[in-house]
């Protein structure tokens, strides 16, 4: 089969029109797609990429993906004068063309990480109104060029399952409003390349409309092992205080989906009970799992996390503990990496100490690296080279430190987002802002990239004396804030409690996690890493190179004034589709 880019690529098309529905034909007053890479608020009735982009032709839905990656696409409903008391929509199956391949819809199970059969997922969008611009500056310089566009408003953030106790389907909708859907489409890693159709069924009070789709499945299959760590951390105890009991394999399930690992430290009792979380195990069907990475372990067993814990915060205990822990790591999970988390974000006061807890963890001869969240810097260092592993934030990213580091056998990693170095991971950024992070680092060779907190709704000491430390999340869009007066809309939140016992009125009755489109955006960035290391090992060298200089031309440490990367998902997609095709020929 021949793959032609005008033919997939729907924004390429002559113009067109959205599919209008006739006057008669209330209470819809239209329907449209557009890729995901965007963010479309409930009044903008007049978004740009409702004409056409590149998942939409004004007719037909088209995407496109290789074996074993999750694609996605969203659906807009616009409600008419009326609104619509009763709004779902379904995709029943795709099926190839003229082959034998078939992906289907299976209705959400109690569990909503169970996703046997789960190849086609839909969920409802559900909207933040943000009334006030971040103030913290290390994710964004309020007023300056670097501020995200638009920033105000009801921005689209959850994707709630369609079986949600609220927000599940059907919806009601407000007059002239929009509602948008999200699909989640896995290509199953023996499906038959070609093409695949099917039809989006969008029922509004008993009314049903159609919308065709048309998805190409490439000749290659992406890898379960990802070119990218990202690493995420996961706090377990918030899980319980919300959902009332333990659900760490849902999350982790849930995370793995995602192709990120959720983290936090791990002594040899913990890492024991979770063994299965890093052999693979835990990802496999017989744990109802089916998907990218299926049978394939986390790879990153951090021996502490948030600093050194009780167990080496003395350079004796160091000096004794290290050697327990690499010697029963390298028996039970060889290959797997791990780490020392030094002081978080330590001061100049803290150096000395730091240098003193390394200084015993190499006497011990434990093969246990150090890592600091800190810019690289001498004086911490030391003659002895005591820090191994550097992550700092996108402002602070030193590319000819890195390279000598790196050169010594050691690295710099960056973590969260700062534009305009790298996207903001908050609410009101561009849908694309986590995307542009995993373009960044491939460009810079970071191998692990560090997000902060994924469920910080119970915030951390930071807290404001006074302030409820539990946070009513799905109400509250600020998430961080802390006592220097520094504030941020979703900060640490790239997932919502399915339930919630402290906010029963919030509970939406699904027993896991709730996703959000900023954590879909990196799936979808780890996606396109490896979419890139492909093509690299492919030989594809050339276009690698100009697809990395037209998406991230200046990131971290080049980074002038502007962010240099796009702020929609065309841009993306064209790159990727460009990415497909020269892998699916060479």
């Amino acid at each position: 089969m021949t793959f032609s880019r005008r033919s997939l690529l729907a924004g390429s098309l002559s113009a067109v029109v959205p599919l209008t529905l006739k006057r008669a034909a209330k209470p819809l007053a239209a329907v449209w797609v557009v890729n995901d890479g965007e963010k479309v608020e409930a009044d903008d009735l007049a978004n740009p990429n409702k004409q056409r982009n590149t998942a939409w032709d004004g007719h037909t839905a088209r995407v496109f993906g290789a074996r074993n990656e999750v694609v996605a696409f969203q659906l807009v409903a616009e409600a008419g004068a009326a609104g619509i008391g009763g709004l779902s929509v379904r995709l029943p199956v795709l099926r190839q063309v003229g082959g034998p391949g078939v992906i289907r819809y299976a209705p959400p199970a109690a569990d909503p990480t169970y996703t046997i059969g789960r190849q086609i997922q839909v969920f409802s969008e559900r909207c933040m109104n943000i009334r006030e611009k971040s103030n913290a500056d290390w994710i964004y310089l309020r007023d300056s060029p670097a501020e995200p566009p638009d920033v105000l408003g009801n921005k689209p953030v959850q994707l709630v399952p369609e079986n949600a106790a609220q927000g599940g389907f059907p919806l009601a909708v407000p007059a002239a409003t929009n509602q948008a859907f999200w699909f989640d489409i896995y290509i199953p890693r023996r499906a038959p390349a070609g093409i695949y159709r099917g039809q989006i069924e969008v029922e509004a009070d008993h009314q049903l409309r159609v919308v065709p789709v048309e998805l190409t499945v490439f000749p290659f299959t992406l890898p379960d092992q990802n070119s990218i760590n990202a690493m995420f951390y996961y706090e377990g105890s918030q899980v319980e205080l919300r959902h009332g009991r333990n659900l760490d394999p849902v999350f982790h399930r849930f995370a793995h989906r995602h192709r990120v690992e959720f983290v936090d430290g791990y002594d040899i009792a913990k890492a024991t009970a979770a063994r299965s979380r890093f052999t693979g195990t835990d990802f496999t069907r017989a744990n109802g799992y089916e998907g990218p990475g299926e049978g394939v372990g986390n790879n990153l067993v951090p021996r502490t996390f948030y600093g050194p814990g009780p167990d080496f915060d003395t350079p004796e205990k160091a000096k004794a503990n290290a050697p327990l822990w690499t010697d029963w790591l390298s028996r039970n999970l060889p290959g797997k990496q791990t780490f020392l988390y030094m002081p978080d974000e330590p001061g100049a006061d803290e150096f000395e100490y730091i240098r003193s807890l390394s200084a015993a963890v190499r006497a011990s001869g434990a093969p246990l690296p150090i890592f600091t969240t800190h810019a690289y810097d001498a004086v911490l260092d030391g003659p002895d080279k005591a820090i191994d592993i550097w992550a700092t934030v996108a402002d602070l990213y030193d590319g000819a430190a890195a390279k000598v580091l790196r050169a010594e056998g050691r690295d710099m990693w960056f973590y969260n987002g700062q534009r305009p170095n790298v996207g903001s991971v908050v609410i009101e950024s561009p849908a694309t802002d986590p995307r542009a992070n995993l373009w960044a680092a491939f460009k810079h060779d970071v191998p692990t990239y560090f997000y902060w907190h994924t469920n910080h709704w119970r915030h951390n000491r930071q807290v404001l004396p006074g302030r409820e430390r539990n946070q009513n999340v799905w109400v509250d869009p600020v998430t961080f804030h802390n006592r220097r007066g520094w504030w941020a809309n979703g900060d640490g939140v790239l997932m919502y409690p399915g339930e919630d016992r402290i906010y029963p009125d919030q509970d939406r009755g699904i027993a896991g996690p709730i996703s959000t489109i900023q954590l879909a955006n990196f799936r979808r960035g780890i996606q396109d890493h490896l979419y890139l290391t492909m093509a690299r090992e492919r030989g594809l060298d050339q276009l690698v190179d100009q697809l990395v200089e037209q998406i991230v031309p200046a990131v971290l440490d080049e980074a002038g004034p502007r962010v240099s990367f796009p702020q929609q998902g065309n841009a993306y997609e064209q790159a990727r589709l460009k990415l497909a095709l020269a892998i699916a020929a060479s």
